[in-house]
């Protein structure tokens, strides 16, 4: 008796262990965001056999750039070191190279033109060269949490209206097992590019060219494990 009743429970226990099953997929979910801060790496170098000479001009552009309050600045490095030529298969101090270098940034264009104009009116000897690079837009960090932060809850919401639509079609009882949640950034820069000046600048007012603000795709992949009984 005791052998039929556990027989019996089996019969009763496959059915449904048999009848379950796991549901697993990838879902794309992806928001356009406008870049808001606009960016770009500084350098100025020079070289000269005088090294008190450089050193007094490179002093002059980091006073500018350190005075410049209407935009955002850091990793500034400043240095000065000697250059060789050998002779006899003996290294000679040639003469000494100047660099400054800043990573600058601002929400506004008007800001950044402004500056590099400033920068670049500086110049006064072609032993200077002011190199300008990656001017590009960017979306600042906490924009892209929020994003993120919306785009995650949105992953959530539509996977539980999933289920209940899947429960009603199939006729059947589907639960979230398990959700895995990837950001994925799309390439943070577009339109960068590279540019030195080594000769002065024609007009203090000109415009310096600047990268088209265009929108950023911030995308977001979902991994959804259901069952269904």
């Amino acid at each position: 008796m005791k052998n039929l009743f556990k027989k019996s429970l089996l019969l009763t226990v496959l059915p449904l262990s048999l009848f379950s099953y796991e549901i697993n997929f990838n879902k794309t979910f992806d928001k356009k965001l406008q870049p808001d801060i606009l960016s770009s790496n500084i350098k100025i170098r020079i070289e000269s056999d005088n090294e008190s000479l450089i050193s007094t001009k490179l002093e002059k552009f980091n006073e500018y750039i350190k005075n410049a309050k209407y935009i955002n600045k850091n990793l500034g490095i400043f240095h000065i070191k000697p250059t060789y030529k050998y002779i006899s298969n003996t290294p000679k101090v040639d003469g000494y190279l100047g660099e400054v270098n800043y990573t600058i940034s601002s929400p506004e264009p008007k800001n950044i033109n402004k500056f590099l104009n400033g920068l670049i009116n500086l110049k006064e000897h072609r032993d200077t060269s002011i190199v300008i690079s990656n001017l590009m837009w960017e979306v600042k960090e906490s924009s892209a949490t929020v994003a993120l932060d919306i785009m995650r809850f949105e992953a959530i919401a539509w996977i539980e209206n999933y289920t209940k639509i899947l429960s009603q079609d199939l006729k059947k009882s589907c639960s979230i097992k398990n959700i895995h949640i990837n950001s994925i950034h799309s390439p943070i820069y577009r339109n960068s590019r590279e540019v030195m000046i080594s000769a002065a600048k024609e007009s203090a007012n000109d415009s310096f060219p600047l990268p088209e603000q265009e929108d950023r795709t911030l995308k977001l992949t979902a991994n959804y494990i259901l069952e269904c009984k």
